[in-house]
């Protein structure tokens, strides 16, 4: 299951990083194109600091903490995929590695995360929450993960 997890892993930073370098080089910042009529639409964002914008003021301390916490997180994942079982969990965690990667591959080298999929809301936050495929893999994979260490029995096989 450890080789899946990663195997996983890898194919889902590689797309994020693919969509991130296509909006990159094809949109212009504040251009906007429908994805889901009228809903969701593609647009380039660039983020310096952490969600929502945290500590985008301070570039050497985000990529220090980036630094730290990818370093930590990769101790984590070994530690994790060597062990026997936990199948739910492993592939949880491989999903939330790949956008946590995938994030602090953007912070580190590029300094700045590039963010692309917004919404079409209502309501004053949604409209101007940008996001990317990595965000939504951390999400999906912490809930994931958080699963397989709830449920007892899950994913108990190796």
């Amino acid at each position: 299951m450890a080789v899946l997890a990663v195997g996983i892993m890898a194919l889902l930073f590689s797309l994020d990083m693919l969509l991130k370098q296509h909006v990159e080089e094809n949109l212009d910042s504040g251009e906007e194109k429908e994805l889901v009529k009228e809903k969701i639409v593609i647009r380039k964002v660039y983020n310096r600091g952490f969600m929502l914008h945290a500590l985008d003021k301070c570039p050497c301390l985000v990529k220090s903490v980036t630094a730290v916490m990818g370093a930590a997180l990769a101790a984590c994942n070994v530690l994790l995929f060597a062990r026997k079982g936990r199948r739910v969990e492993k592939l949880g965690t491989g999903i939330f590695s790949a956008g946590a990667y995938s994030n602090i591959f953007d912070r580190l080298v590029r300094g700045k995360v590039i963010d692309y999929i917004g919404f079409r809301s209502k309501n004053d936050f949604l409209s101007r929450l940008t996001v990317n495929l990595a965000d939504i893999f951390i999400v999906a994979g912490l809930i994931l993960s958080g699963l397989g260490r709830l449920l007892p029995g899950a994913g108990s096989r190796s």
